[in-house]
């Protein structure tokens, strides 16, 4: 395994990200502390320093008989690590712990007639730091100046210390963090692993196998879900195309077998011209079904794989349904048979004519081939509400209601054997339900075995505006 490939690893990044906001937290952390730490220590020091200049004003210094200050106390009575130095506002120094040669104090300010405390950093020779508090104070009724300073290095030692022990821990924190954030993120990615593992387990002929689910509220369980739908969905998709292809395979086999035998006779027995003729027009036959099945399979084919492009166009719905009536009258006159038609109400709906025509005439189609002789075939259009509707009706053997669930399926028949011998493939019905969903409508099934069935096919009305692209369809839909 490359650095690359460690880096670009989700359970890596999440970890790195992980040490990432955490060293800003750190770092956020120490600047905070060290602020807080430096302005607690100088508040302190400050108190300190008005405590001690306190204590000068109250212990140290006294006015004598002759008008001037005496200092009562050694240098040792007070604090060394304090800088001291009291004088008059003119400047005339009083007392002072240190030599001149330490460092320069500025000159008394005239500001400090106002008693006002003022304090600043001064500079030692040896490049110290030392913060100088400056007060007016009235002694015995005489106004002197009092200094008291402190170097910084207290502060500045605290400080560092405080930071050494930071960043020595700093480290360990990042090495546990690190750790943690790598031992977590495998913790919590583990459940992909074994998704990831499973599904490399699940090849074509497995497809009927699922996902393990955790929890279902999270969003690993919500992948797993959706692969789980997903491979049901590709489960099916394969079980249809192992069906279809059976099915057509079948269907083609038969009128193959047929013309092969009709060849195969008329090759070993002598025969006429005529019987010629009728051998030839036999296999004729045979081929106009496998011409008529493999158009049923392409068109399925193309619909599968939206390639099916429809131009819709706004046409009158009842008008449709009489030019494709009068073009089918012609098979229902070979049954002696009539077909009613009944246009209730205009209905403008948006179609692709060829398209409608195929579902229509599937439809109508089936209704003349099981209907008997003379009988009569109701086709009504109407519309209730948005929707326009045409209904076949028929006065065929109708149909079961267990075989109404599936009589929109591919290649199903009813009877398999009576359907054969009429020509039929069990795609018309397949066809037709695409064609109407292509439409944005769909179709409906009413049926009594023994009294008929009726379709009813539905669509959208189509009042104002112009005809969308298409309609959509879901995959549901479509299977």
């Amino acid at each position: 395994m490359t650095l690359h490939t460690i880096t670009q690893s989700i359970r890596t990044r999440i970890t790195l990200w992980h040490l990432g906001v955490l060293v800003l937290t750190l770092g956020a952390y120490v600047l905070s502390t060290q602020m807080f730490l430096w302005h607690q220590l100088t508040l302190e020091l400050k108190t300190n320093l008005q405590e001690e200049a306190e204590e000068v004003a109250k212990l140290f210094l006294k006015l004598a008989p002759d008008g001037h200050f005496v200092w009562r106390g050694h240098q040792e009575d007070t604090k060394q690590k304090y800088w001291i130095a009291v004088s008059h506002l003119d400047g005339v120094l009083i007392y002072r712990n240190f030599t001149q040669t330490d460092f320069n104090l500025p000159p008394t300010s005239l500001i400090a007639a106002d008693q006002t405390r003022t304090f600043y950093t001064l500079h030692l020779a040896d490049n110290r730091k030392l913060m100088m508090m400056q007060e007016v104070r009235k002694i015995e009724g005489v106004d002197v100046v009092i200094r008291v300073g402190r170097t910084t290095e207290h502060v500045s030692g605290e400080m560092g210390h405080l930071f050494l022990i930071q960043i020595l821990f700093f480290p360990l924190v990042l090495l546990l963090a690190w750790a943690g954030g790598y031992f977590m993120a495998g913790r919590v990615l583990s459940p992909l692993q074994k998704i990831i593992a499973r599904m490399k387990t699940i090849s074509a002929n497995r497809l009927h196998e699922r996902l393990p689910v955790e929890n279902a509220d999270d969003e690993l369980g919500n992948l797993s879900l959706t692969f789980n739908h997903l491979l049901g969905k590709l489960d099916h998709s394969f079980k249809q195309m192992q069906q279809f292809t059976g099915d057509a395979s079948h269907e083609l086999r038969t009128p193959l077998a047929a013309m092969h035998s009709v060849g195969e006779m008329a090759l070993r027995t002598p025969m006429g011209v005529n019987e010629y003729q009728e051998t030839i027009a036999s296999m004729l036959e045979e081929v106009d079904k496998m011409s008529r099945l493999v158009s049923d399979l392409l068109a399925l084919a193309r619909s599968d794989s939206d390639m099916v492009k429809p131009v819709l166009e706004k046409l009158e719905l009842g008008r449709v349904i009489e030019e494709e009536t009068a073009r089918l009258a012609v098979l229902a006159e070979e049954k002696n048979q009539q077909l009613s038609v009944e246009i209730k109400q205009s209905c403008p709906v948006c179609l692709d004519r060829n398209i409608f025509r195929q579902a229509f005439a599937n439809i109508l189609y089936n209704a003349i081939q099981y209907s008997p002789e003379a009988a009569t075939i109701q086709i009504l259009v109407d519309k209730a509400e948005d929707n326009c509707f045409v209904n076949i009706v028929d006065s065929g053997p109708g149909i079961a209601l267990d075989h109404q669930k599936r009589i929109f399926d591919r290649f199903y028949r009813v009877d398999k054997v009576r359907s054969r011998d009429t020509g039929g493939s069990g795609l018309g019905l397949a066809i037709a339900k695409l064609a109407v969903k292509i439409h944005g409508g769909h179709i409906e099934l009413t049926s009594t075995a023994g009294k008929g069935s009726a379709f009813r096919i539905c669509l959208p009305e189509q009042q104002q505006g112009k005809c969308p692209s298409s309609f959509s369809v879901t995959e549901a839909e479509i299977s």
